[in-house]
């Protein structure tokens, strides 16, 4: 009930935001191209076979050799008359546990709320950088089994103390694709920004009314950042 109060609190803070934020996305696109040509990022196709970490297990499911990250199946599929087909077999996505994906918020005097996004480069994007939330990674990923960088602004979510969890839940990943995948969606809010210890160079702050502008536009806003606001 407590993260209930915050989300209507929160709401409130919206609605006396709205007449003062920006609507105009024009200084984000600016800085997205900024960006893009600042980055060194490519991406190409190559055989599965290629791929350096990853292999077949005796069942033949693809897998990382660390056993972390996603996992390629099969799963066959008896669905009576309730889709276009009786029966089907396909490959899909596993993983052992779901994902995170937090927007983070302040509110600035003259601006309102401003939510953070994040530039995130994925081999599959169109135009390399999406405008994604303030956090996208999985438990594999905070807990480095990649042997890398912790993902960025994972000390908001642990911080003790100068934050305030507007609310979290868990939404399931798009069945057709994922095995029984659940993420965990979270808003919260930043009452000191000094929590911050993450390089915010690839992160830019955006107001509601631009990040709805922005949804408007083809190829740059993660359908993950509007899963997120959606409850606002």
């Amino acid at each position: 009930m407590a993260e209930r109060a915050h989300l209507d609190w929160f709401r409130e803070r919206l609605a006396a935001s709205r007449p003062i934020e920006s609507n105009d996305p024009a200084p984000i696109l600016a800085w997205r191209e900024e960006r893009r040509g600042a980055i060194n990022f490519k991406a190409e196709l190559i055989p599965l076979d290629d791929l350096r970490g990853w292999g077949r297990d005796e069942h033949g499911n693809v897998r990382h050799k660390t056993g972390q990250f996603f996992g390629v199946e099969g799963v066959r599929i008896e669905s009576g008359n309730l889709r276009e087909v009786a029966s089907w077999d396909q490959p899909i996505y596993t993983q052992p546990e779901g994902g995170v994906l937090a927007m983070v918020a302040r509110e600035e005097t003259g601006h309102g709320v401003e939510f953070l996004l994040q530039a995130k480069a994925e081999p599959g994007n169109i135009g390399i950088l999406q405008f994604c939330p303030s956090i996208q990674c999985t438990w594999s990923n905070i807990n480095r089994a990649h042997a890398g960088k912790r993902p960025p602004l994972v000390e908001v979510l642990i911080a003790d103390a100068g934050v305030r969890i507007v609310y979290r839940a868990q939404h399931n990943e798009e069945g057709g694709r994922f095995w029984q995948k659940s993420n965990e969606n979270i808003i919260v809010f930043l009452e000191d920004e000094r929590v911050i210890e993450t390089d915010l160079t690839m992160f830019r702050w955006a107001s509601l009314s631009q990040i709805k502008e922005l949804a408007l536009m083809d190829n740059l806003l993660s359908p993950f950042v509007k899963t997120i606001l959606a409850p606002l």
